[in-house]
């Protein structure tokens, strides 16, 4: 029958409209044009929608998005999204990677996967080298990469945060370890320290440097922002808000001795008393959270080596 408020069309035996939640007591079918015999001796194309939940309280519209949907609805819906390049986002918080269309293989965060289709392995790549290892030995960081090789489908995900998908042409850029998530082989990568600070941690602020042709996977919690740097206008940010930043920008660790007092207040050196400095000429990527993002391999102790956090912390998780 139809709604005599809205028009909408609802199951014969609902006592209320699922679309505007108007009575339907006393509501007419429509004409039909064959007999009512012919009509019920037709056979049923579809199976008739759950009687909606009456609202509650008087005027309050039913919600047809929270409504049940069908088992085609839902497939329909949430389908997987095939595409001929190296790696397509499903959605803003899931990857796909074309093992074909990336050459067989594909560096990515440990423990990130959560899908695939067809033949893939995973092998653990450690630090990448002898040179690398002892930057990481010395920083105390975990940097976990694995490489995926194969044919098929992989699908890449990280604790539920938004990706942001990048292609280099020939760039350089330096990301906060605990936001990257996958990037193609083709692209070089080294350990590379931020200078300053010293005695704030052991080691000093470690991120990874990535440099060359091909994509790059970061992770954001909320949808990310990009800040221009000038020589007139040095940018400031939060450590843990901070994703990633151009070649040519060499930020240092500032520290607002005026802000000291918010140590005892927080119990927390994080954000305004150390702040990453930028000057130059670039842009540097942030997230809208003063939290660095919970990742898949992030323990109770990750999230640093020292008490600025993110970026001064784990790569990778621990």
């Amino acid at each position: 029958m139809f709604c005599p408020n809205c028009g909408q069309e609802n199951a014969d035996s609902a006592a209320f409209c699922r679309f505007c939640g108007q009575s339907l007591a006393g509501a007419a079918a429509p004409a039909q044009d064959a007999p009512q015999a012919q009509h019920q001796a037709q056979p049923q194309t579809a199976p008739p929608q759950p009687a909606a939940v009456p609202p509650q309280g008087a005027g309050v519209p039913f919600s047809e998005e929270l409504a049940p949907t069908t088992l085609a609805q839902l497939v329909n819906k949430s389908i997987e999204v095939e595409s001929p390049n190296a790696f397509n986002l499903q959605n803003k918080k899931l990857l796909r990677v074309n093992m074909a269309a990336s050459g067989g293989q594909v560096l990515a965060k440990a423990g990130s996967m959560i899908a695939y289709q067809g033949q893939i392995s995973f092998t653990r790549q450690g630090s990448g080298g002898a040179a690398k290892w002892v930057k990481k030995a010395i920083s105390g960081e975990s940097f976990t990469l694995m490489l995926c090789q194969g044919t098929g489908d992989l699908f890449l995900a990280d604790g539920s945060n938004d990706i942001v998908l990048l292609y280099l042409n020939n760039e350089s850029i330096t990301v906060e370890a605990l936001n990257l998530l996958a990037f193609s082989p083709s692209i070089s990568w080294d350990i590379v320290m931020i200078k300053g600070a010293a005695g704030m941690m052991s080691g000093g602020l470690w991120t990874v440097q990535l440099n060359g042709t091909g994509y790059l996977a970061l992770i954001s919690k909320g949808e990310p922002m990009t800040l221009k740097v000038t020589p007139e206008q040095p940018t400031y940010t939060d450590p843990n808000a901070t994703i990633a930043w151009s070649a040519g920008l060499n930020p240092t660790v500032h520290v607002d001795a005026n802000l000291t007092s918010l140590k005892g207040l927080f119990g927390s050196t994080h954000g305004e008393l150390f702040q990453l400095a930028f000057q130059g000429n670039g842009f540097v990527v942030v997230q809208p959270s003063e939290e660095a993002p919970k990742t898949t391999l992030q323990g109770p102790k990750s999230g640093g080596s020292g008490p600025a956090g993110g970026i001064l912390g784990g790569v990778l998780g621990h």
